[in-house]
């Protein structure tokens, strides 16, 4: 009766399957948290090929359970009937077995797609600027020393782009601060729209912002500066907009951080 409450235990997945994915046995928990109808349904479901899609998750957990005869605390991510990806914390043990019956493994399974998703979203917080959307000062600092690091060591070089949006106080004073903010709004929106996928738009300070570009020179650079503030010129939207801009480039420039912003100040 003990063990019975523990496996129909509505929080947590279980479930019993062999070395080639097969289920022996499952819990409702585990119907329920994958989508199912019933228990028979599930079972009819191999666990190796239809749930687990990511064959390093796959060799994962069937090699630790082929190995040890356990599974120590692993994420990997499953795929429920309905399709979608749900990500499941999972433990087990190899189960004692009556002669003549399958060799199986036993595990707990438990859902936390809704904790991973929370987290990543506590991450793209402490990243982005909450006004603008763009990368903040500490994930544009991640991102250039990463930069540095790869281009070290593939010796391609990359350049740094700086901007200031040309009088922000007087914006402010003439037109009120809510004005302010569409302004800053409306220059991060032409960043997204003049960058790749592989480049890094930031605010870093009050007016002050930058892009890093990967594998570029300072031809192309200075061509992408020009591009934002043609197109920052031909937004008409009142109070009219402009900005000031400087390239930096690694490691021609500079080789750090500090002597890369620099020098993109000192050419802005």
């Amino acid at each position: 009766a003990h063990h019975r409450a523990l496996v129909e235990n509505p929080t947590y997945g279980i479930c019993r399957f062999d070395v080639e994915g097969r289920f022996l046995d499952v819990n409702e928990a585990l119907v329920a948290m994958l989508g199912y109808g019933s228990k028979e349904e599930l079972m009819a479901v191999n666990l190796a090929t239809e749930i687990i899609h990511n064959p390093i998750e796959r060799a994962q957990l069937f090699e630790s359970y082929r190995q040890t005869g356990h599974v120590d605390l692993i994420e990997v991510e499953w795929k429920r009937k309905d399709g979608m990806p749900m990500k499941v914390r999972l433990s087990g043990r190899q189960v004692g077995i009556e002669e003549g019956a399958p060799e199986g493994c036993e595990i707990i399974a438990e859902d936390i797609t809704a904790q991973r998703a929370s987290e990543d979203h506590l991450r793209h917080l402490a990243a982005t600027d909450a006004l603008t959307g763009l990368a903040n000062y500490r994930a544009l600092s991640e991102t250039l020393e990463a930069e540095i690091n790869r281009s070290e060591r593939t010796a391609r070089p990359f350049a740094v782009l700086i901007f200031d949006l040309d009088g922000m106080k007087q914006i402010n004073d003439s037109h009120g601060h809510l004005a302010g903010n569409r302004a800053l709004c409306r220059l991060a929106d032409i960043f997204r729209f003049s960058c790749r996928s592989i480049d890094t738009a930031a605010r870093y300070g009050g007016d002050e912002f930058a892009i890093i570009l990967p594998e570029t020179g300072a031809k192309e650079a200075d061509a992408v500066g020009r591009r934002i503030c043609e197109r920052l010129s031909n937004d008409r939207e009142k109070p009219l907009l402009s900005v000031s801009f400087g390239v930096a480039v690694y490691p021609e420039d500079g080789t750090t951080t500090d002597t890369l912003f620099q020098e993109a100040d000192r050419a802005l």
